[in-house]
């Protein structure tokens, strides 16, 4: 599967192919969303896996991916983005035009879309939303390039930018719309949600720590689902969850343990997949420190990290080496020409030579360690990388850590393990490599003009041929500078009951839609 496509720009431009609106006669919304008493009996549902504890119901509140699993049954956004094409299709918004200096985005939207609390959706809740999201932290790197949302009818609006932006409609594919009246009078409220998504809440069955189950919504705008309930299991141990699965109390999960993936495949009792999954595993160097500040000694580290050998060990196998954050897929991204990194030490050598550190180099001397988060597949890979550098000279010392994550935004580590997930066009990748991200998500503090003025340019141009070639610029520059040393692209192993018609797709917030899955 691939997300690689020239078609996502020329998509987002031209967006929405016309579709013919619905109408349906307006109703008095309730005060709360309908609740139903539940599926019949003689449908069992489907029981899915959740490998750690749902924060919130709120869509602003958060980007934890788990929270998505069950966003993504409740609510619909603007647009999607196929994750096997990277084309943008549209949602809730039909179509839409752009002002000729790109700043001003004109949306069309549904009519007759009805919310769960029988509400019709209308541009002041899209306006709403829209506005919200911006004013949320958690939401700031979708957001950051909007300036404000105005309604110009019932079924349309503006949404004005502060820069010109071209691949904003892969942005509005991570905001849900919500309901302004439902969500203004519960404001703050983790635990209820109204969307128009195909699954509503059932009443009585909302505990973010065990389980939440959603029923389905007749009145969905695509028509009812096949699939009359969905309970989200809250599992920590991945062990309970393979054990579930075997006994029939689950019928679909993510193999987080990798090592029970093979067992469960070798019984035939189950479906399953490996989809390539948007995340990346990689070391972050924090380049305002000496000794490396020094880029020729970035480049030794990375010649010395035999990441074929680390992915067998941190993670069986089941991923493949990464270049850069973005996997390869993402529009824009082409490492053609880039420095090839792979592990060669004897280049790695050459490097801390012309480093300065032609006897290798010893951490410990300058405090230099490297974090990273204990009793994960981070660990493993600390540990190999460890192994990996001794072989040219490289020692440094491991440090379990908690706080890895604060400690990476504030810039107060040396070597870091972490992982992210790209997204469809690498104009997101400003944030990890452009200098406003530094205190953000640029954890590397890595700083370059020539870098800052080419996503600048990919952002203000609307010519496709112009974006891939600054594109690959930036790939290039930021390769051979070496802020991070890129691991490995994760595949997820994903199992579930054999009578279970599922898909899934590429993507850590939108693996799968149970509104497309279906009982044999």
């Amino acid at each position: 599967m691939t997300i690689k496509k020239l078609a996502l720009f020329l998509a987002c431009l031209m967006l929405f192919a016309a579709l013919a609106a619905c109408t349906s006669k307006d109703k008095e919304p309730d005060e709360t969303p309908a609740i139903t008493d539940g599926p019949a009996e003689e449908d069992k549902g489907v029981n899915v896996y959740v490998e750690g504890i749902i924060s919130s119901l709120d869509p602003y509140s958060s980007i934890e991916y788990v929270n998505w699993y069950v966003w993504n049954q409740i609510y619909e956004t603007l647009v999607t983005v196929d994750a096997e094409t990277g084309e943008i299709y549209p949602a809730l918004a039909k179509e839409h035009t752009i002002s000729e200096d790109g700043l001003t985005y004109s949306f069309v939207l549904e009519e007759g879309v009805k919310f769960h609390n029988s509400a019709e959706f209308k541009a002041s809740d899209a306006v709403y939303s829209l506005n919200t999201a911006m004013e949320k932290p958690a939401m700031s790197s979708w957001t950051n390039m909007m300036d404000k949302a105005e309604a110009t009818g019932d079924y349309s609006f503006d949404l004005t930018l502060k820069r010109q932006y071209a691949a904003l409609p892969s942005m509005l594919a991570q905001l849900p719309i919500v309901n302004e009246e439902f969500y203004s009078e519960n404001d703050n409220q983790y635990d209820i949600a109204c969307g128009t998504g195909p699954y509503m809440l059932q009443e009585g069955k909302v505990d973010p720590n065990t389980e939440i189950t959603v029923v389905r919504f007749d009145d969905n705008r695509k028509g009812p689902a096949a699939i009359l309930s969905v309970t989200f299991k809250v599992l920590t141990d991945a062990s309970t969850a393979t054990i579930q699965l075997e006994t029939g109390e689950l019928d679909f999960l993510m193999v987080y343990s990798v090592s029970n993936y093979q067992p469960l495949i070798d019984t035939g009792n189950f479906n399953s997949t490996l989809v390539s999954a948007p995340h990346t595993a990689y070391i972050s160097i924090n380049t305002t420190v000496e000794p490396l500040d020094n880029k020729a000694l970035r480049q030794a580290l990375n010649y010395a990290a035999d990441k074929e050998t680390i992915t067998l060990v941190a993670y069986e196998g089941l991923a493949v080496p990464a270049h850069m954050l973005c996997n390869e897929s993402s529009f824009g991204a082409n490492f053609s020409d880039a420095t090839d990194f792979s592990f060669d030490l004897d280049k790695a050598k050459d490097k801390l030579t012309e480093a300065g550190f032609p006897d290798g180099i010893d951490f410990d001397d300058y405090d230099i360690e490297l974090d990273y988060i204990p009793g994960s597949y981070h660990e493993k890979i600390a540990q190999s990388l460890q192994e990996s550098w001794s072989q040219a000279g490289i020692n440094v010392s491991l440090r379990a850590s908690e706080t890895y994550n604060s400690d990476s935004a504030a810039g107060t580590y040396t070597l870091v393990t972490q992982g992210s997930s790209f997204t469809a066009d690498m104009s997101f990748m400003a944030t990890m490599y452009g200098t406003d991200g530094i205190d953000a998500t640029n954890y590397a503090r890595y700083s370059n003009p020539k870098v800052d003025d080419l996503f600048a340019q990919g952002d203000a141009t609307t010519d496709s041929a112009e974006r891939l070639a600054i594109y690959k610029e930036i790939c290039e520059i930021v390769i051979d500078d070496c802020p991070h040393i890129p691991i490995q692209h994760k595949q997820m192993p994903f199992v579930w009951n054999k009578d279970l018609n599922a898909v899934v797709y590429p993507s850590n917030d939108h693996p799968w839609y149970v509104y497309e899955w279906s009982w044999k």
